[in-house]
């Protein structure tokens, strides 16, 4: 029998205390995991709940705790009642930065009765995904940047947009590709930069990137930020949703916090960046950046210095 295994990492923009805390807090787990009647995290401590693939097919969920370490780890056997096969759920928790990093591990899936199809190990890798990436996400970054704008294009016009015509809104300076997942791009502002690798595509309704590299400068006259790739590991959401006069686009950005260094430029920046994509499905032309050359880099800078005085 092939063994069935599911990892699955995510960095969250919070400490590893809170973490750890929506991990064991049986009043945090409700908002993101499920509703349990008690839940301690000390070895040997049995736990049960309801739940399943299929809302018309529920299930009986046994679990012990089998090994914890406060902040670092906690694991757990993940049992069905009255059904045979026993599995081990794990979570790791690693400091990075000040984040958090969250490695799922979920082993011994193929024990479970291949016959029954809601134990196929695709049905726990969008269980998992759904429960990590979405709901505890979303639990503990609750203040991350979101904004969201409505145009009467319709919904595979903004699509376009977002995949296709980022030079048009965001920076000319673009290299790569960002239609396909696993696609990736540059985009510059002079000497910041952002590579972002595209991560989910769902067509007219959804983007996701995924910042794998970046380096902020920040304008002249602020103070430089202590870490500089503060975006890397951040989650870019777009979600497209038609309405009565258009589309509504809303844009999320996952670690993108008022905790953060560059929260004001930052926000300032895609409020700005949002507008620009407004006006480009309304007008035609947005106002992406554009590398100055040296000529007009130079009057630029006369025309700050003049502000200033």
């Amino acid at each position: 029998m092939d063994k069935q295994l599911i990892i699955l990492e995510r960095l969250f923009n919070v400490s590893p205390t809170k973490v750890w805390k929506a991990l064991t807090d049986k009043n945090e787990m409700k908002n993101w995991y499920f509703n349990l009647e008690e839940f301690k995290a000390e070895v040997g401590f049995k736990f049960k709940f309801t739940g399943g693939h299929d809302n018309a097919v529920q299930y009986l969920h046994l679990c012990e705790i089998t090994e914890v370490i406060p902040n670092k780890k906690l694991s757990y056997s993940w049992c069905y009642d009255g059904y045979t096969g026993i599995s081990f759920v794990t979570f790791e928790l690693f400091e990075q930065n000040n984040k958090t990093l969250l490695k799922l591990t979920h082993q011994g899936i193929e024990t479970f009765p291949i016959e029954n199809k809601d134990f196929a190990i695709h049905n726990f890798e969008e269980g998992w995904n759904e429960i990590i990436n979405n709901s505890l996400s979303k639990y503990l970054e609750k203040d991350n940047y979101q904004n969201s704008i409505t145009v009467t294009s319709a919904p595979h016009e903004i699509f376009e947009a977002i995949t296709q015509r980022i030079p048009e809104w965001w920076s000319r300076d673009f290299h790569g590709e960002a239609k396909n997942k696993e696609d990736e791009f540059t985009v510059r502002f002079g000497p910041t930069f952002k590579t972002i690798r595209i991560t989910n595509v769902v067509a007219d309704k959804l983007v996701e990137w995924l910042c794998i590299d970046q380096h902020i400068e920040m304008p002249p006259g602020m103070k430089p930020i202590k870490n500089p790739s503060e975006w890397v590991g951040n989650k870019i959401i777009w979600e497209i949703s038609p309405n009565d006069t258009g589309s509504t686009l809303t844009h999320s950005h996952i670690g993108l916090t008022p905790e953060v260094e560059c929260w004001a430029v930052c926000e300032q920046g895609w409020n700005q960046t949002l507008q620009s994509i407004s006006q480009l499905l309304t007008t035609g032309c947005g106002k992406p950046f554009i590398q100055l050359d040296d000529e007009h880099l130079t009057k630029a800078k006369q025309y700050h210095i003049s502000q200033d005085k």
